[in-house]
């Protein structure tokens, strides 16, 4: 009889453990994500190749794996971003289509456009902010000029023939030119490209004289000796280039310029989906990968979520849109 209670409570025991496995399995089954059940677009509404492409694709992997689907980076370039950021703000609320808002969407472009096909503030989500890139002046290693002194001289010297790229009127790229030309007391002209990558080409090609590009794309130019960086647009000098000086210690320190990025979803995406991509996002800025690839490309991390984003982006959308209102700067 006593080995039979205690065969009896010991099945007891393994019943009970048993129970208790499967109700933890049933309560970790119940919170698995219910929405990611098929790919994710994330698009990118520049030129693929470009800054804002290079910050998305490892971000866009690394989320892919916490939601077990793909995520399809789509560049969608135009219009300063207006393309891209359109099409999602138009797209089904339903987490499947992710927009990788920057400094111009969410920045300068609401006081730019007389009429935006869509409303930086009203429209979207803010779901993740990922970091920024500081802009920097080169040129063509091989045709200009070897300082920013001596860019100004020569552009003193024949006021409105220097040209400068950008990846589109309105982004980060173009304004950092609009505060040189202020700053520097100097004419240049404006030549507007569909992302910072095909800008960038042209003047690799000697098509035109300089540009202000992200170190994230122009670094690697300059390792290779294809392009000078004469100044960085930003406060203090920049990891990857401690060389190069910023325009604050050259006597411009009104030249100060970067381009963020981070991801939204369309108004009205529902509030669990919102939940499971802020959680998501979260993790992905916190792997070690994820944030080596970023700094490889020259970005400086700030990983924000929720409403801590869109307290970023409201100051963004200022800030922009009075430097934008103050230059007089119209779509080209």
């Amino acid at each position: 009889m006593a080995t039979h209670r205690t065969f009896s409570r010991r099945n007891g025991v393994c019943a009970a453990v048993l129970l208790a496995g499967s109700l933890v399995w049933g309560s970790v089954h119940a919170q698995a994500p219910k929405y990611a059940q098929r790919p994710v677009k994330m698009v990118v509404p520049f030129a693929a190749g470009g800054a804002i492409d290079a910050m998305a694709r490892p971000v866009a992997d690394a989320l892919g794996r916490e939601l077990g689907q793909t995520v399809i980076v789509d560049n969608k370039p135009g219009a300063a971003g207006n393309i891209g950021a359109a099409l999602v703000a138009k797209a089904p609320a339903d987490g499947y289509t992710l927009l990788v808002g920057t400094s111009a969407t969410h920045g300068a472009n609401p006081a730019m456009f007389a009429s935006l096909p869509y409303d930086a503030a009203a429209d979207f989500e803010p779901i993740s902010l990922w970091g920024a890139v500081p802009n920097v002046l080169v040129v063509n290693a091989a045709q200009g000029a070897r300082s920013v002194p001596e860019l100004i001289e020569a552009a003193r010297r024949e006021p409105g023939k220097l040209t400068y790229g950008s990846a589109g009127a309105g982004t980060s790229l173009h304004l950092a030119g609009v505060m040189f030309e202020k700053a520097a007391k100097v004419q240049l002209v404006h030549v507007p490209y569909k992302g910072g990558a095909p800008a960038s080409m042209d003047l690799l090609g000697g098509n035109t004289n300089m540009m202000f590009d992200t170190i994230s794309v122009a670094l690697p130019n300059v390792r290779a000796g294809k392009l000078r960086a004469l100044a960085v647009a930003a406060p203090e000098r920049h990891f990857a280039l401690p060389d190069v000086p910023t325009f604050a210690e050259l006597g411009l320190p009104s030249v100060e310029a970067a381009t963020w990025a981070g991801v939204f979803v369309p108004k009205g995406t529902p509030a669990a989906v919102v939940q499971e991509l802020n959680a998501a996002f979260a993790r992905v800025m916190a792997q070690k990968p994820v944030q080596d690839a970023l700094r490889a490309n020259g970005v400086q991390i700030q990983s924000l979520q929720g409403e801590r984003f869109r307290t970023f982006v409201n100051g963004e959308i200022k800030r922009w849109g009075a430097m934008v209102r103050e230059a007089k700067i119209t779509p080209e």
